[in-house]
């Protein structure tokens, strides 16, 4: 996974692929890894996600790991589920919808009524 973080950053650096500028922090996001857990996180273009295939591609080969595309999402926030759905399958993967839970914690959902519904 080193190898691959390594990759993003270059990437994101050289500007291949697209991460997302934090306001007023100077920070772009592009990548979070959490144990074997990957969250790729970037701007909503064709050419950013043909990138990400690439570089996927790429640490496919030169490490001999495989992204499990049945458990892979796409998710497209301000997009129509149909291009969400076609630029998915660029991945090999499914699309998903908002809100979810990433290890527990909800995306994408109204935080007040989930402490609401909690209560």
């Amino acid at each position: 996974m080193e190898g691959l973080n390594v990759a993003l950053e270059a990437a994101r650096d050289q500007r291949i692929f697209k991460g997302i500028d934090i306001p007023y922090g100077g920070l772009t996001i592009s990548h979070l890894f959490y144990i074997d857990d990957a969250l790729f996180v970037g701007e909503w273009s064709q050419s950013n996600l043909k990138n990400l295939a690439c570089i996927l591609q790429c640490f496919q080969v030169t490490s001999g790991l495989k992204v499990n595309c049945h458990k892979s999402k796409v998710f497209g926030i301000g997009v129509s589920e149909l291009e969400s759905t076609n630029w998915a399958n660029i991945l090999g993967c499914v699309s998903g919808t908002l809100p979810f839970n990433y290890r527990g914690v909800p995306v994408g959902a109204n935080v007040n009524l989930a402490k609401i519904e909690d209560r």
